[in-house]
């Protein structure tokens, strides 16, 4: 029988072996955050989240419908104004009504209204 030839380890194959492992290993760096918690996790909150796209996403189509028939109400009144101002203006009259009506634009201006989606609505006067 053939004697088998042990093979010696050398100082070499270790230190090949240990710089294929650190390739192998992700260094990671430490956290530099200095304030800890803890994490709590309520099943309720995340049901609402998760089902709550689609509410969202419906009271955000109704708050640009609104503002979008604001702006339409708005443009109708500017182009009915301007009817009215050029007529006058053909007719050569001019009087206290284009006054009144800039007295009601800085009223508008004044008063403001905002309402948010829990419902609450706030009225701002005299900006």
């Amino acid at each position: 029988m053939a004697a088998k030839k042990k093979k010696k380890k050398t100082n070499d194959d270790k230190d090949t072996k240990k710089e294929e492992e650190d390739k192998t290993k992700i260094k990671r760096h430490k956290s530099t955050t200095l304030v800890r918690g803890t994490a709590t996790f309520d099943n309720n909150k995340r049901v609402d989240f998760v089902t709550g796209f689609r509410k969202r996403k419906n009271t955000r189509r109704k708050k640009a419908a609104t503002e979008f028939e604001k702006k339409l109400k708005e443009e109708r009144r500017e182009a009915k104004m301007n009817k009215r101002r050029t007529f006058r203006e053909m007719l050569g009259l001019k009087g206290d009504d284009d006054q009144e009506e800039e007295e009601e634009k800085k009223e508008e201006k004044k008063r403001e209204e905002k309402a948010y989606a829990s419902g609450v609505s706030v009225v701002i006067e005299g900006l």
